[in-house]
């Protein structure tokens, strides 16, 4: 009974979309919509199932058209209605393309085939990238500066971090940048409080660190409005081109040094938990005069590897100054969610955002250009009112 009714509500569907166009086409062209030329036939995939129709292409200004497509928003070759591109978008961004194409099957009624939900998902996330390219030519490469209008927040909060995917010519790091605004609790469980972050976002990429940087920054701005902020915080791991990031393209007016990710690196080069732990101190303490003693003595006694103690001295003296920057903040009455010492929410990040959709069982073939428009995709999808406004869906 239940599949009867869905079948009959769907037919019904597609009628009352029929009669929809044909209403919308008269009255345009009632209202000067061009000269008429022929009637053209056209199909399309919609939310009750794919439908076959005719409209009117027309001459107005020397230039040939569809008034009716221009009335829908549809894109001239697109098979796809708006909604089912954008449920396409978000099923291919949340599930393995066979898996979600099973999903829009069921949800239409009719058969989608997964090669051709990975081509609309392929399509939908470079125009995504498109957008935020022109974004980011027009503040660096034109230097058009953002408008001020709008809220200065008194902190927004920044990390960045990156992990590898597989593809066929090896390993790809992806980058991926996080911002916040607030934080509210959200559960009291005994003594433990658990958290939710306000003002969420994310931009991820395959791209180098300049290109990341500069997009992840107006994405921030376009978002949060980061440039308003009177204070950016940013905290990181501090190593490779993470390193690269804050002073290039952020300029955070605090930065943090992460603090797992510095005793994780202490730990594997000591070799030893007495050793870590003692020169863990030192180095809060700044005190990196007897660490280095300590490194060159183990060096020499050959307990540790030259090239290792020699990184990790030169990381702390690069970092050592950000490993207490929260406190400025904390004291400045800013809260450990906003403050953070570490990168535990970055990292929840890279794994909510790119380990759980690109790192699954048997997915070692992505390539880069396929990959960077996924994860448009993906980003986008992390903010529900962003995700709202790009597919011209009600926000309110």
């Amino acid at each position: 009974m239940e599949r009867a009714i869905f079948l009959a509500l769907m037919a019904a569907g597609r009628q009352l979309l029929l009669q929809a166009f044909t209403a919308i086409e008269g009255s345009i062209l009632d209202h000067g919509g061009g000269a008429k030329q022929r009637r053209r036939r056209r199909y399309l995939i919609t939310r009750f199932g794919e439908v076959r129709f005719w409209r009117w292409q027309t001459r107005a200004e020397g230039r040939y058209g569809y008034p009716l497509d221009r009335a829908l928003g549809l894109v001239t070759n697109d098979p796809c209605s708006p909604w089912v591109r954008a449920t396409a978008a978000w099923l291919a961004q949340a599930h393995p393309f066979r898996q979600a194409a099973v999903l829009l099957s069921k949800m239409l009624g009719q058969r989608v085939d997964h090669r051709r939900l990975w081509g609309w998902a392929q399509t939908s996330g470079s125009h995504i990238r498109a957008a935020w390219e022109r974004k980011r030519a027009a503040l660096f490469d034109h230097g058009e500066l953002p408008p001020s209008d709008g809220p200065a927040l008194r902190i927004v909060s920044t990390g960045v971090d990156g992990t590898f995917i597989h593809s066929r010519d090896g390993p790809i790091e992806v980058k991926l940048g996080m911002f916040w605004t607030g934080a509210h609790v959200q559960s009291v469980r005994a003594r433990h409080r658990r958290f939710l972050l306000d003002g969420k976002g994310f931009y991820a990429t395959t791209k180098d660190a300049d290109a990341f940087g500069q997009t992840f920054y107006v994405v921030a701005e376009d978002r949060v409005g980061i440039t308003r902020a009177q204070e950016v915080m940013l905290v990181s791991d501090g190593g490779g081109w993470c390193a690269e990031v804050p002073g290039d393209w952020i300029s955070p007016t605090a930065y943090q040094l992460d603090h797992f990710h510095g005793k994780l690196r202490i730990s594997e080069v000591a070799k030893d938990p007495d050793r870590a732990a003692r020169w863990w101190g030192w180095v809060s303490e700044h005190n990196l005069d007897a660490l280095g003693r300590s490194i060159h003595a183990f060096i020499r006694a050959g307990k540790i590897e030259a090239k290792a103690g020699a990184s990790l001295l030169g990381y702390f003296e690069r970092g050592a100054a950000a490993l207490h920057t929260y406190l400025r903040l904390r004291q400045a009455g800013h809260s450990e969610q906003m403050a953070p010492r570490g990168s535990g929410m970055v990292e929840h990040g890279v794994d909510l955002v790119i380990a759980r959709r690109f790192k699954r069982q048997g997915m070692r073939a992505w390539g880069r250009e396929t990959a960077d428009n996924l994860l448009a995709l993906r980003v986008l999808a992390m903010d529900p009112k962003a995700w709202r406004e790009w597919w011209g869906q009600d926000v309110t």
